[in-house]
């Protein structure tokens, strides 16, 4: 089933117009003008789910019908005689570009206007894009706009584009000729319950533009991923967002995988991989990225899988129809180096429970099925479409950050930590403590995000806090309790008694309730912030989840669903976000996967310690260097990462930093390493987009009299991020 042109309301011009029916492959019914089809296969009403057809009683004159395995050719034919304005009729316009008959000849809707009127008529646009190389046998080339005959950016109302031959596609389209257009190709497949996927579309931060037109007929030229905005003529296209299909992660990251049992036999340290699934279905892929600078972007797999050796970083990337989640089984086939069958294990998709976890798989011979040669512990993440209101083609934040901003400043936690010594007047994550930042100049500031028990997004840094029971006197240390976020309703938190250690000294902090300054209250939830802060505030939204150890163990527990805690975020940021600029980030590399393909509307980051003294090092391997953290952005299509400010004191630390520009990505650098007005100048010297640092009141570069957002042109720019 292909994308509908959504021309239900479309009277055709004169009888000389009109050629007889066209034929073309997938049953489709085509009428010609001129040269022209246009594909007529489903009826609006069949776009509320791809099972319903119901057959409505249609009340124009005209009627457009799906011309598939229920209806011949010549049956069609009968419909567009039948369809034929007779001489004399006039045309008007409905809203969204429709073409409705009128009885006084007055031009309405969406064509009225300037350079309305007469000059406003039924134009025929005719859009050819060509490719730089050709698509995949399943996949196809759509058309979407801000008009409703283009769909209106919505996935399931698009226009689908005819191929003419491997590289040249084409779709005619009747539209006004008096108006303004904005548009935008992409790719896409369907799975068998008609739903399709987004396989990649151009993400300019401004769509294409198409004028007025005043022939009967007119033609557009495009080349895919390439506008007049391309100055370096380099295709402008990533990777779509997820809508009715999953995404399953299985992870070859960390230093121990393999339990060998027979060493003669399998050499984990040679050994080729491949994801091989059982049952072929339409709009399942199987991809992999093998980490390394320059050369992660995910691909097919090779006939014989991936070279594997310990210490690579290898992720397999599958994508499965939702409807097929439960359903489908892979397999893993273990080659040698020389391409020879050593064994495989295999995967159902229904062991896969949650949005994480551990799979224990056994690889058995492949000349002897009783024998296992290995045990494989495969760690894997389930990514699921955004939960909330769809999203759709308008436009796309996810990569903007143009090359002529300066290096901003960037207040962490707002004025800085405050449970320390010499800690800054406001409290650190509270809404004064931002603005505070902001006062003096910050052009974005950084925030901690928790969900609580009963699902609130709250700002706070750590997993947990020590607390004790109302009345009770605290003088050490060992006297208080630990708690953690995540198993506390917001209610309960907000009365909790708050303390921290500092320098061996216990120190008590008003709790939430019994701060009188609403601005100065610990724990603000993430929709308050969003509603407080000034729009010219920029905002790093840092989602919390706890990472394990090299040497064992887990920063924190974490009980919470990950694709809930991320759909939760979400829907709070794009409802009260929207309008002003805003990134994610996390140290954890699976929610990044999620917040990129979740959404198509902010950046997202990946935020890493690298290799530092300061703390232990995570199991993650993509943790563990900078490298490393930017080939995950580049396999993911990240807009870049966060790194420890650790990682730049060296002498290479420039040319560090421009390996990742050279990528096209952003590096926003933290730690207490920035703080110092020599440091923050030092890291703005070396080329970091941005620099994160505590005390914007005290190492504020000299000189700054503004943050860079308070700019009415630059506000305007991220006024399209809002969908309400």
């Amino acid at each position: 089933m292909g994308c509908s042109a959504h021309l239900h309301k479309l009277w055709l011009w004169r009888l000389h117009y009109l050629s007889p029916i066209c034929h073309r492959p997938h049953g489709k019914c085509r009428l010609i003008l001129g040269r022209s089809c246009i594909t007529t296969n489903q009826l609006p009403w069949q776009q509320q789910h791809p099972h319903h057809h119901h057959h409505h009683h249609q009340q124009q004159k005209v009627l457009l019908i799906p011309c598939g395995s229920h209806a011949v050719r010549s049956k069609c034919a009968a419909y567009v005689e039948a369809a034929t304005v007779p001489p004399g009729a006039l045309i008007k316009y409905g809203t969204a570009n429709e073409l409705e008959p009128s009885a006084t000849g007055a031009v309405t809707g969406a064509g009225a206007g300037a350079g309305a009127g007469a000059s406003c008529k039924p134009t025929l646009r005719e859009f050819n894009v060509r490719l730089e190389t050709p698509l995949a046998p399943e996949e196809r080339l759509g058309l979407t706009g801000d008009v409703k005959a283009l769909g209106e950016w919505q996935l399931s109302r698009c226009v689908p584009l005819d191929s003419l031959d491997e590289l040249n596609w084409q779709a005619t389209v009747p539209l006004q000729s008096c108006r303004q257009l904005e548009y935008r190709y992409f790719v896409y497949v369907e799975d068998l319950s008609g739903y399709k996927q987004i396989r990649r579309w151009e993400t300019h931060f401004k769509p294409r533009s198409l004028g007025p037109c005043s022939e009967i007929q007119c033609s557009q030229i495009d080349v895919f991923g390439i506008t007049a905005n391309n100055v370096d003529l380099k295709p402008q296209v990533h990777r779509g967002w997820l809508n009715h299909e999953v995404i399953v992660q299985l992870k070859f990251n960390s230093e121990k995988m393999f339990q060998v049992h027979d060493i003669e036999t399998f050499d984990p340290q040679h050994v080729q991989l491949k994801i091989v699934p059982v049952e072929m279905t339409a709009g399942l892929q199987v991809e992999y990225t093998k980490q390394e600078y320059g050369k992660s972007q995910l691909e097919n797999q090779p006939t014989f899988g991936v070279p594997y050796t310990k210490g690579d970083i290898i992720i397999f990337h599958i994508t499965v129809p939702l409807e097929k989640m439960l359903q489908q089984h892979f397999r893993l086939d273990c080659y040698t180096m020389s391409n020879e069958l050593l064994g495989s294990a295999n995967l159902v998709s229904s062991e896969l429970t949650g949005s994480e976890g551990l799979l224990h798989l056994r690889i058995k011979s492949a000349s002897d099925a009783e024998e296992t040669l290995a045990r494989l512990r495969l760690p894997y993440v389930i990514v699921q479409p955004y939960r909330y209101s769809p999203l759709d083609f308008k436009t796309t934040y996810a990569h903007y950050w143009p090359k002529s901003w300066p290096n901003l400043d960037v207040g962490h936690r707002g004025n800085g930590k405050s449970y320390i010594a010499d800690a800054p007047a406001e409290r650190e994550n509270t809404i004064a403590s931002f603005l505070s930042a902001h006062e003096h100049h910050a052009d974005m500031i950084e925030l901690d995000i928790h969900l609580t028990a009963d699902g609130v997004p709250v700002i706070y840094h750590d997993f947990g806090l020590r607390t004790a029971p109302p009345g009770k006197q605290i003088s050490k240390p060992d006297q208080l309790e630990y708690v953690l976020i995540k198993d506390i309703n917001y209610e309960l938190l907000k009365r909790l008694r708050i303390f921290s250690v500092i320098n061996g000294r216990v120190v008590e902090y008003p709790s939430h309730n019994a701060e009188s300054r609403p601005a100065h209250r610990i724990f603000p939830r993430l929709v308050e912030v969003l509603d407080e802060l000034p729009k010219s505030l920029g905002i790093d939204v840092e989602i919390k989840w706890p990472q394990r150890r090299q040497g064992g163990g887990s920063e924190a527990e974490q009980t919470i669903d990950k694709n809930f805690f991320a759909d939760r975020v979400l829907h709070q940021v794009i409802q009260h976000g929207c309008g002003r600029p805003i990134i994610f980030s996390s140290f954890d590399a699976d929610m990044c996967t999620m917040l990129r393909f979740k959404q198509n509307v902010f950046p997202v980051m990946y935020l890493t310690q690298g290799q530092t003294k300061k703390w232990q090092p995570f199991l993650d391997l993509r943790t563990r260097t900078f490298e490393a953290a930017v080939n995950n952005a580049q396999a993911f299509e990240l807009a870049g990462t966060a790194p420890h400010a650790e990682d730049f004191l060296g002498e290479n630390a420039a040319q560090m930093l421009q390996r990742a520009k050279d990528l096209g990505q952003i590096a926003v650098v933290w730690g207490d390493d920035c703080n110092s007005r020599e440091r923050v100048k030092y890291f703005t010297q070396i080329g970091a987009t941005a620099t994160c640092y505590d005390r914007s009141d005290l190492y504020m570069p000299d000189g700054k009299q503004e943050a860079f957002f308070k700019s009415p042109a630059l506000m305007a720019e991220f006024a399209a991020q809002c969908r309400v």
